[in-house]
């Protein structure tokens, strides 16, 4: 079980913000808060999954028994293989979003280059009623398709 001290140490040694979190926390229990409630306010105004982890985990702990040292030593790797987990997702959305850019902006780089090079080819397009209905179509699925990759690419973990 934490002790109040224990989460008053951590207040005065540990950086803030979370130092005055835990300060709080600290004080709930001395102004005589059960440790279970003042650990729920902690969780409540931290908003983090990983404090959440935490919060049940000592209380989880505090009813069955058991090591804490070892159940927030397993909390620890469980935190730091979530923040690998991120890495890795963010690295390849990375990718992804790369993709995206590139092949939207393929077509108008072709049809720049083409413009540059034979003017008369890409006329058509924009002189004739259905070259211009064939562009408008060609940018609107262009841009389904884009907003359908940022879904795609937009991971949630």
């Amino acid at each position: 079980m934490p002790s109040p001290s224990a989460l008053a140490m951590v207040g005065a040694e540990a950086q803030e913000p979370i130092a005055g979190e835990f300060k709080i926390t600290s004080d709930e229990i001395g102004f005589g808060l059960s440790i279970d409630n003042a650990l729920n306010n902690l969780a409540s105004r931290v908003e983090s999954p990983d404090m959440r982890y935490f919060v049940m985990a000592v209380i989880i702990q505090r009813e069955t028994g058991g090591n804490l040292a070892e159940l927030l030593d397993k909390l620890s790797e469980l935190v730091r293989e979530r923040f690998k987990l991120f890495a890795k997702v963010r690295v390849l959305a990375a990718e992804g979003k790369l993709s995206a850019w590139i092949l939207t902006g393929l077509p108008f780089c072709v049809a720049g280059a083409v413009q540059l090079l034979n003017p008369k080819y890409l006329a058509v397009l924009f002189t004739d009623p259905v070259g211009i209905r064939l562009v408008i179509g060609a940018m609107v699925l262009m841009l389904i398709g884009f907003f359908a990759m940022w879904r795609i690419i937009k991971i949630r973990v």
